[in-house]
C-alpha cells in the first residue's frame, strides 16, 4: 500500500504547537531596517526628496514630497523604516513641525501669516548665516516690503535655478521671468524657498531695527556688510565684490 507524504508549512506547524511558538517565531524575525536621516537647515523639498531616496526611505520615482510642503519640513534628525510609505513620511514631518514650530507661534495665528513668516525665514536662512545679522536683514526686508522696494535677494534666484552653486548672480539671472525672482518682482516669493530652522524663524519674529537699507556678503570673511544709502552700497560692491553695479 502506498504511503502519503504530508508536508506542512511552517505556519501550520507553529499553529499546531500553539501561541507560545508563534510568539517565539515573531521574536526571532530580523527587525525591519531603519535609517537615520539628517535634514539640514535651508534644505528644499527637492533636496529632501533626494536625501530620502539616497537613504532608501522613498524608493519609487513617483513617491515624492510635494512642493506645497516647502517651508513645513522642519530641519531635524529623523528615523524612518526602510522603505517607508509617503504618507508615513509626511506624517512624521508634520508631527515634528507642529511640535517644534507651531507651539512657539502666537495663538490664533492665521495660516497665511505663518506662511509669510516661513517665507521670510527661508530667505534669511539662505542669505545670512549669523544670528544677529539675520535680525538686521529682516528689518531691511520689512522696510523694503512696506515701501514697495524689491527685496533683491540672491537666494531667491538660487531657488528657481536649482543649482548647487548658483553664485555669482548674473545680469541674465536678474532678468529671468520667475515669480521667485525678487530682483524683477516686488514683494515676497509665492512660498518659502526652503525649510528654515529655529534661528531664522526667531530672527523673523524678532528683527533688529537699524538705519540700513542694503547689504552684501563679503566672500572672504562671510560677514555681512550693511549700508544706509545706495551710493554707500555701490561703493561696497566695488570694494568687496570687485565689481560694478
Amino acid at each position: 500500500m502506498r504511503r502519503l507524504s504530508i508536508v506542512a508549512s511552517p505556519l501550520i506547524i507553529l499553529g499546531i504547537l500553539g501561541s507560545s511558538a508563534l510568539l517565539g517565531y515573531a521574536l526571532t524575525r530580523p527587525p525591519a531596517p531603519k535609517a537615520i536621516v539628517v535634514i539640514p537647515e535651508g534644505a528644499t523639498v527637492y533636496d529632501i526628496n533626494k536625501i530620502l531616496r539616497e537613504k532608501g526611505v522613498l524608493t519609487e520615482e513617483q513617491e515624492s514630497l510635494p512642493e506645497s510642503l516647502e517651508g513645513y519640513l522642519f530641519p531635524d534628525t529623523y528615523e524612518f523604516f526602510v522603505p517607508s510609505g509617503l504618507e508615513t513620511v509626511e506624517s512624521k514631518f508634520e508631527e515634528n513641525f507642529n511640535r517644534k514650530v507651531r507651539t512657539v507661534m502666537p495663538e490664533r495665528l492665521r495660516e497665511e501669516d505663518l506662511k509669510e513668516i516661513l517665507t521670510k525665514a527661508s530667505l534669511v536662512e539662505k542669505e545670512v548665516p549669523e544670528s544677529a545679522e539675520r535680525r538686521v536683514v529682516v528689518d531691511i526686508m520689512m522696510k523694503r516690503l512696506k515701501n514697495n522696494v524689491p527685496l533683491q535677494m540672491d537666494a531667491s534666484i538660487c531657488y528657481f535655478k536649482k543649482e548647487s552653486s548658483c553664485l555669482p548672480i548674473t545680469g541674465s539671472d536678474k532678468n529671468t521671468d520667475s515669480p521667485f525672482n525678487t530682483y524683477r518682482y516686488r514683494g515676497l516669493p509665492p512660498h518659502p524657498i526652503g525649510n528654515p530652522g529655529v534661528d531664522a524663524i526667531f530672527a523673523v519674529m524678532n528683527p533688529t531695527e537699524t538705519p540700513y537699507w542694503f547689504y552684501l556678503s563679503d566672500p572672504e570673511t562671510k560677514k555681512t556688510v550693511f549700508s544706509k544709502t545706495l551710493d554707500e552700497h555701490n561703493n561696497n560692491i566695488v570694494k568687496y565684490l570687485n565689481a560694478t553695479n
